[in-house]
Order: C-alpha cells, then structure tokens, then sequence
C-alpha cells in the first residue's frame, strides 16, 4: 500500500511525511489496505480502511430464525414512522426558515463581490462551510437514529425499496399543440418537495441503518413500497380516500389508525409475506 503511520505523522505516496491528527490509533493486528485523501471546506482529511483477515465477517441471522420485525416508513414531517408506533422527528437542518435566511444571506455576500478577488473567496468560503456543518448535524443525527432502530429488540427491519432520484426527477415539460406555448407542469411545486426529500436523505439514512443491522446479524428485507400509504391494514382495501393528511380511515372496512404508522405496518406485514415458506410463528410491531 505505501501508507505508514507513526504517531501523528503519515507518510503518502508522491507527498512524503506529513503532520496530521491522528483521531483512531490502528488496532494490533490490522493492515492498511486503502487510503483516501479528501478536500472539505475546513481542511484535508484522510481515511484509511483496515483489515484483520483473523476476524470473521458478521454471520446474518437465518431467516427461519426471524421471530421479531419492524416496518419503517420514511418521510418528511417525521424522518421515520415505526410500525410500534414511535415516530423520530425530521430536524430538516437545510430547509427550516433560519438555514434558508442565512445560506440567502450568505450567497448574497458572495454575489456582491469582485469576481475573482479575495473577498469573494472568503465569501464563498462561508458558504461552503454551511453547507459542510449542515452536512455533518444530518450525518450525526442517522448515526443516531440508525442506532436507536437497529438497537430494539427485533430479528429483522423492514425497509421500501425506494427510487429517491426518480422521485426527484423533474417532471416532464407539456406543451401545448396548438399554440406551442408551455403548460404548467407542477415543476414549481414539486421543488420544494425535492428539496425537502433531499435534506431528509433516504438513501443515506438507509445505508446507515443496512450496515449497523449488518453488524449485529440482523436481516434486512426490502418491500415495494407501492400503495403502503393507501392500502388497509384491515382488510387489504386499496383506494386513495383512505387517507386524509395524517388520517387513515378505511373507506370498505372502517379501520382507523394514523396513515403514516399504518403505512409501517403495512411495509412490515409485505416483509412477512416476502417469506411466507418460512415457519409461521413470526410477529411484527
């Protein structure tokens, strides 16, 4: 590899020794088998990855041993909805009304400077340091949050397979065949809904949770999420007017709940089927 460290110096192919702070000593018995070098806005910052070939790799439960599973349903007003009924809030750091007030302010100091000169760097600077700080709150908060899910009592999680950047695609342009003239196509609408999934970062939130379940031997089993807001735990009735906001009430059967836990439930229930050859003495919250 070429990489060496000692104490808190690293030597790098091509750049030598250099002084760095050295935040996790390397663990006896482990090798260094990658390094990457990247730029953020407050400085340089290394990662090594390690290996100990000695240690085996996490064992997943079998999945006739699946006794216990969660569903989870991610959204916006709450980041997840839990099929035991818990909810964990979504702080949304890059959208609330101060974040947007001082990233404007912030872009607009940048604007107003002499391009190329110094103080439009430092400027710029400011801004990139925002939205390094914002980056690194959400980061901390799905490490947190991913614990706490992965941490509960249960065997497996269930997840939606979702398609976040085809939810964000932007829609597709109308245009009138007799005039030529451009038809509202709701795109103005639909960015702020974009930008609210894209503080909330699924995908991240989900790899987070996959590789914490990983660790501790748990299964993770992925449904589509089709319909699971809409369709009745009850008695399988799917129809748009089931749900009202956050209301849920079945418009064939009556059965009443809070949409979004409901729509938990029913992603934990499609995992249950996911394997209905399994022994049938499986729960879910």
């Amino acid at each position: 590899m070429g990489v060496k460290i000692k104490g808190n110096k690293i030597y790098l192919p091509k750049l030598g020794w250099m002084r760095f702070y050295n935040s996790r000593s390397i663990p006896d018995g482990f090798t260094i088998k990658a390094c990457t070098v990247r730029k953020r806005q407050n400085g340089w910052y290394v990662s090594i990855r390690i290996e100990d070939k000695s240690i085996p790799d996490y064992l997943t439960k079998p999945l006739a041993d699946v006794v216990k599973i969660i569903g989870c349903d991610l959204g916006i007003t709450k980041l997840v909805h839990l099929s035991d009924g818990h909810q964990i809030k979504n702080p949304k750091f890059a959208t609330t009304k101060k974040a947007k007030r001082t990233l404007k302010i912030r872009q607009r100091r940048v604007s107003r400077k002499v391009k190329g000169s110094n103080n439009r760097k430092k400027a710029a600077k400011k801004v990139g340091l925002f939205h390094q700080k914002v980056s690194d709150k959400r980061q901390a908060y799905q490490w947190k949050i991913a614990r706490e899910i992965v941490s509960r009592n249960i065997d497996a999680i269930a997840l939606e397979n979702l398609n976040v950047s085809g939810m964000m695609r932007r829609c597709r342009v109308k245009i009138d065949e007799k005039t030529g003239r451009f038809l509202e196509n709701g795109q103005s609408r639909k960015k702020s809904l974009n930008r609210s999934i894209s503080d909330a970062g699924w995908s991240e939130l989900t790899l987070k949770i996959e590789y914490l379940a990983a660790k501790q031997g748990k299964v993770i089993i992925k449904v589509n999420p089709k319909h699971s807001s809409t369709e009745c735990r009850n008695c399988g009735h799917i129809d748009k007017s089931n749900r009202d906001g956050e209301k849920f009430i079945c418009a064939e059967c009556g059965y009443r709940e809070h949409a979004d836990i409901a729509a938990a439930k029913t992603i934990g229930h499609r995992a249950l089927k996911w394997y209905a050859g399994t022994p049938r003495n499986q729960g879910f919250f």
